[in-house]
Formats: structure tokens, C-alpha cells, sequence
């Protein structure tokens, strides 16, 4: 059983006050103003969760990189491993057992 049966992964918006967004906002300005382009810092998180319950098991910010894909390859993690191999690939606290 794989643990794409007990766990889901997505891209969510991060959460945070305004501070923090508009600081991010305006580092992406510098970045574009450098010609960096605007996906450099990302405003989302990796998010995995639980299918049953929907409770959140992991949410790390998606910013190093593609957050595409991470989460490709977190997708492709849930789909080729069991929930134990995932988790202790991930290092997930409270997950579900398959």
C-alpha cells in the first residue's frame, strides 16, 4: 500500500502577517529589478496532509528553488513508497500507519 493512499501533498499560499508578505513582496521587486524575474522567493508552502482527517502532517516554505518541483517529487515519493518509507524519508511526525 502506498502512502499516496493515506497522504495527499499541495502547494498552499504561506501562511503569515502582513509584515512578512510585504517584505517578501518587495524583495521580489528587487529580484525582477535585477532582472531575477518574479518566482525567485515564492509565497507558498509544501503542504502534506492527511487524506482522512485532513490535518496537516508537514508544511515547510516551498523556496528553495522550483516549488513545482518539490512537489513533484514529494507526489512521486507518495506514490512509490509506504507511508513508512515516506515518513522516514520526510522525517513526518504523527503519521498515519498504512
Amino acid at each position: 500500500m502506498n502512502a499516496a493512499e493515506h497522504l495527499t501533498a499541495d502547494l498552499e499560499e504561506r501562511r503569515g502577517n502582513r509584515v512578512v508578505k510585504g517584505a517578501r513582496f518587495l524583495a521580489n521587486l528587487v529580484l525582477a529589478g535585477a532582472g531575477a524575474g518574479l518566482d525567485n522567493i515564492a509565497d507558498v508552502d509544501l503542504v502534506v496532509r492527511r487524506r482522512d482527517s485532513g490535518r496537516e502532517v508537514l508544511r515547510t516554505p516551498a523556496d528553495m528553488g522550483d516549488p513545482e518541483f518539490l512537489l513533484h517529487q514529494v507526489r512521486r515519493d507518495l506514490e512509490s513508497k509506504t507511508v513508512e518509507e515516506f515518513v522516514a524519508e520526510w522525517r513526518l511526525p504523527d503519521t498515519p500507519s498504512a
